[in-house]
């Protein structure tokens, strides 16, 4: 089943309502997010991974059509359910250039783990850092955010308190910086410059873990705190 906000009613910011559901699975617990649009009838799949099927069995049965298919970066466990969800919908998949190389590496990401993996279509639109993509009356603002991976992207809402941050930042966590690529200044960087910068009441959804906040990592995240020896000032 989904999770739906912890219980929370879908954000109602401007009078309208933007839903995330997000769908569970696989070896690396990871987060595949269901957006509902603005419309009610438009939905964005974010880094379909191996809760693919279940993400998108609940779009058919709400009716929606599947505008894009949105990928943070291109680890494996964020583009393995890619290929369903391509031969499902036809949606586009956006991807940032910077993680090309991660996306066409899959099968050795997939060794380098032990895991299997299925081999994604060509990504179809390049991702620009300061644009806005608009679907069913919903807009967000892609803002890059390397560090865990080199193309890390994050989509921000530009009319809710809602931000969809990938491996960036967990809740009481942040995302890994010893694999292949990875960079924990970079990453800290990221975190102080884009996600701590956003309203404190804005809602994170990581690619792995519960939903949090701006002001919950703010006071609580120890490798926040650290930023400011153990005082965010």
């Amino acid at each position: 089943m989904p999770h739906r906000c912890e219980g929370r009613e879908p954000d109602k910011t401007g009078g309208e309502n933007i839903e995330i559901l997000t769908f569970t699975g696989g070896p690396f617990v990871q987060n595949t997010l269901l957006v509902v649009c603005e419309d009610g009838r438009t939905g964005l799949l974010i880094d379909p991974g191996a809760a693919t099927p279940e993400a998108l069995a609940e779009a058919r049965a709400r009716g929606l059509d599947i505008a894009a298919l949105l990928v943070t970066h291109a680890h494996v466990d964020h583009i393995d359910g890619l290929k369903e969800a391509k031969a499902e919908t036809g949606a586009p998949i956006y991807l940032h250039p910077l993680d090309r190389p991660l996306y066409d590496n899959i099968a050795n990401q997939a060794l380098v783990f032990g895991v299997s993996c299925v081999e994604p279509p060509p990504p179809d639109i390049d991702l620009v850092p300061g644009t806005n993509i608009a679907f069913g009356g919903s807009e967000f603002e892609v803002v890059f955010a390397p560090g865990h991976a080199p193309g890390h992207v994050m989509f921000v809402s530009t009319s809710h308190p809602v931000a969809i941050v990938g491996d960036v930042i967990f809740r009481g966590s942040i995302g890994r910086t010893d694999l292949p690529n990875g960079d924990y200044a970079v990453l800290m960087e990221s975190i102080r410059s884009q996600v701590l910068t956003l309203p404190p009441e804005t809602r994170l959804y990581p690619g792995h873990g519960p939903e949090t906040t701006v002001e919950l990592e703010r006071d609580t995240n120890p490798f926040v705190l650290q930023l400011h020896g153990g005082r965010w000032v």
